[in-house]
Parts: C-alpha cells; structure tokens; sequence
C-alpha cells in the first residue's frame, strides 16, 4: 500500500487530535536516550517506530510512517511533539 504525503501528514494530524494530551504526557515517560542525531538511522528509525506506537498508533501504520519520514524529520518529530504537548500544560497552568 503506497501513501502520499499528504495522506500521510492527514493521518499524523488525526492521530495527535485523538491523543490529545497524552502525546505531552510522553516526554516524561521515555528515557533520556541521548542525542539522537548521534545515533544510525536504522536505530533512529526503531526509536521512532517505537515513539508512535506509544503514542497508540497501530505498528502497522508506526512502520509506514517511519518508512516514509526523512530521517531528519523523524528526529525533529521526536523532539517537538513531546515539547509541544508539555507547552500547551505550561500554557493552561500560566493562565490559572
């Protein structure tokens, strides 16, 4: 099954909308595993295999996604989505 990016940038966009705060919540669970931009890409590539389906998007869809993502577009995922949900707390509890 071939996808194209933007079927591929829909699917990301509705998974993270279904997640909601959880993918913040993801930041504090996961290990510091050092920089990333060290690592292979084979390695960088199961990290982030890894990293979707603890966002609860199938293993399936996890694989497809990595094989379609430029490395260093992986790695920029990896670091922003946990930043961005972890901002949006900060952001509500500033408020109150």
């Amino acid at each position: 099954m071939k996808i194209t990016k933007s079927q591929l940038k829909q699917i990301i966009k509705e998974e993270l909308n279904e997640l909601g705060g959880i993918a913040g919540s993801l930041g504090a669970q996961r290990p510091d595993q050092g920089p990333v931009e060290d690592k292979p890409d084979s390695e960088i590539q199961a990290m982030a295999v890894e990293f979707f389906m603890d966002m609860g998007i199938e293993q399936k869809i996890s694989i497809v996604l990595v094989k379609n993502i430029a490395i260093p577009d992986l790695v920029s995922v990896m670091k922003k989505v946990p930043a961005l949900g972890t901002a949006a707390e900060e952001e509500v509890l500033g408020d109150g």
